[in-house]
């Protein structure tokens, strides 16, 4: 929170964590850089140290994914779809493989790939990821 002193300065005031608050990949290596450097203060050593240990909470933290064997292997029979696929870039790749694994039930992923086979065997990029004229 920033608090205006006067016309050319003002005060930020830092708010502790809280007790179960989720530590993002990018503030545990900060934190690491500055007990490293010595800059960190006893609160924050204790907050870093007691901090519950769950990993890959945001998207953008988790590893690229690729195809599970067994959907690989069904995508693979349709020749042309799996033709279509791989001659798309990475990204594409890479994206609609998190879309179809990371749906939470199994029955989701099957459909996704199902979704993701018919549109490659067409020769079109599921309608997520379509460029819109």
């Amino acid at each position: 929170m920033r608090k205006k002193v006067s016309e050319q300065s003002y005060t930020i005031r830092f708010t502790p964590r809280r007790a179960k608050s989720y530590w993002s990949a990018i503030n545990i290596r900060r934190a690491k850089e500055l007990t490293k450097l010595g800059q960190m203060r006893a609160p924050g050593t204790r907050a870093f140290q007691e901090r519950e240990l769950r990993k890959e909470k945001y998207s953008y933290e988790k590893k690229p994914r690729k195809l599970e064997p067994r959907f690989e292997q069904k995508f693979r029979e349709n020749g042309k779809a799996w033709e279509f696929f791989q001659q798309q870039p990475d990204w594409y790749r890479r994206t609609t493989s998190f879309w179809v694994l990371g749906a939470k039930k199994e029955e989701t992923r099957w459909r996704r790939l199902a979704t993701l086979i018919s549109d490659s065997e067409q020769e079109r990029r599921i309608g997520l990821l379509n460029k819109k004229p």
